[in-house]
């Protein structure tokens, strides 16, 4: 259950503002996209604008890494001028810790911020970084797959 567990938990990604990332040593976010940033499928809207100016401002580092496809990423990442990894297959941990390697992250300052637990917490702990869960953007309008699993993960979080 472990694999499971977040270390952070928060409403929203917006939460994680200037303090507490400067409290947390944060200076790189691995991000999920879909459910996590935005509405699933659909652009960032201005909270995230704001919140991505804002990470800028403090130099801290936001690097989308989402299992949807490079396109879609690209799409999203294109209007915020940040950069996005697609095709990720996490949990699987083995292209992320190439992209973290090639892009000079550190395991001590970087978080691993999504929606999900079996894919996103999992991920993160299988690169041994600290990992943020966030309430899903959007759920009326996800996948049936997901909405499965979310039924999954309620089960897991009531072990805790």
């Amino acid at each position: 259950m472990k694999y499971f567990k977040p270390d952070f938990e928060l409403d929203h990604f917006s939460k994680m503002d200037a303090n507490w990332l400067e409290h947390h040593r944060v200076k790189t976010i691995f991000s999920d996209l879909d459910s996590t940033l935005a509405i699933h499928d659909e652009p960032g809207g201005d909270d995230l604008r704001t919140w991505i100016q804002m990470l800028k401002n403090h130099q801290v580092k936001l690097v989308i890494a989402s299992n949807n496809s490079q396109g879609r990423v690209d799409r999203f990442c294109q209007p915020f001028g940040i950069i996005g990894f697609g095709k990720c297959a996490k949990p699987a941990p083995y292209k992320l810790r190439k992209h973290m390697d090639a892009i000079g992250a550190s395991k001590d300052t970087s978080v691993f911020l999504g929606d999900q637990l079996f894919t996103d917490v999992w991920c993160g702990k299988l690169l041994n970084i600290r990992t943020v869960l966030v309430k899903p953007i959007g759920k009326e309008h996800e996948p049936i797959q997901i909405v499965l699993k979310r039924k999954l993960e309620t089960i897991v979080k009531n072990r805790w």
